[in-house]
């Protein structure tokens, strides 16, 4: 991904036995459905803030079976990591509105994922395949590689509120904000302002808005915007396992939470939908939460913070993410699936 080819499986013992088309296909049809799912996930969230999941067919059995084995346990708690192949493509079809961004029409999209989904049957069923099954999902990923592009990059895509206070939630926090944005001249603006050293913590927020979403002044209650909040330690560090720890009971309200690797700043992305009262609330309670855990000096056992995402669920990322830096000046290939040269 991103200019980089995966390389190639290596011959051993373990699967020496397994045609190396088929660890190619499964590879490739992994990194798709994976980051189809987180695709969902965002574009639910956006739409419908906490009841997001609702629209979703759940079936707890998986979810019950793999939280059972308690001695081996994974991050995976998004209903979305239990469900089928076919409920996503499902919810899909139900919101193709939140969707047709990022895919062919709808009529060859179904089409191509009818063909892929063969694919994905016949290795996840052990048979052999084809030999054009490997080059074909390299195409289809190819013929969907913008689209993924678009979505990620309109994620990190912020926008910032001019002037700030036309917005509830970013008048609100304007006081926290050593730098805020002043019209210089007309309709030309800057940040402008000084660092007060004496304050531990700055806010910043911004807004971002989905490819589906209709254009609106102020994103308060709206439907496909999100609110993105940056806290920064000035001169300190986030202690970021007591930070998560003692946020945990707000999580469900959060998109994402992101972790720097300097672990100076905690990026919280929310709802719109909420409502700016709600989001109002959630950010004073992780400003408090803040300024309990951060110091001049970082906690010498704590995790870094990429072994840190590893110990909770999915919506918590780390620096090396594609949805904590991908922006839209960012121009590459998402899943650099090239057409295999002849050998």
């Amino acid at each position: 991904m991103f200019g980089t080819e995966p390389p190639k499986p290596k011959f051993s013992f373990e699967t020496r036995d397994v045609p190396e088309q088929s660890l190619r296909t499964y590879a490739r049809l992994w990194q798709f459905e994976t980051w189809l799912r987180r695709m969902v996930y965002v574009e639910l969230r956006a739409l419908s803030g906490d009841h997001w999941a609702q629209s979703i067919p759940v079936d707890p059995r998986p979810f019950n079976a793999d939280k059972r084995l308690s001695h081996m346990p994974t991050r995976e708690f998004n209903s979305l990591s239990y469900s089928q192949l076919s409920q996503l493509l499902g919810v899909i079809e139900k919101h193709w509105d939140c969707f047709q961004a990022y895919f062919p029409p709808q009529d060859l999209w179904k089409a191509k994922i009818a063909e892929i989904s063969q694919i994905r049957h016949r290795v996840a069923h052990f048979r052999t395949g084809h030999s054009d099954d490997y080059p074909r999902v390299l195409q289809f990923l190819r013929d969907v590689d913008q689209g993924f592009w678009t979505f990620c990059t309109s994620y990190n895509g912020v926008e910032h509120v001019l002037p700030q206070t036309r917005d509830p939630v970013t008048a609100h926090f304007l006081a926290f904000d050593s730098l805020p944005w002043v019209e210089i001249e007309p309709k030309r603006w800057a940040r402008v302002g000084s660092v007060d050293r004496s304050l531990p913590l700055d806010v910043m927020i911004n807004v971002s808005k989905r490819p589906w979403a209709s254009w609106s002044a102020s994103a308060d209650g709206k439907p496909g915007y999100l609110y993105d909040v940056v806290l920064t330690a000035r001169d300190r560090t986030f202690d970021y396992p007591k930070m998560l720890e003692r946020t945990k009971r707000l999580h469900h309200h959060i998109v994402h939470i992101g972790l720097d690797a300097l672990e100076r700043s905690f990026r919280l992305t929310l709802p719109a939908v909420l409502g700016a009262a709600q989001i109002i609330e959630i950010v004073e309670q992780y400003q408090d939460a803040a300024m309990n855990v951060i110091g001049r000096m970082r906690n010498p056992v704590a995790p870094t913070p990429d072994v840190l995402v590893t110990e909770w669920p999915e919506y918590v990322l780390g620096p090396d993410d594609p949805l904590s830096f991908l922006a839209p000046d960012m121009k590459c290939s998402f899943f650099n699936a090239e057409a295999p040269t002849a050998s």
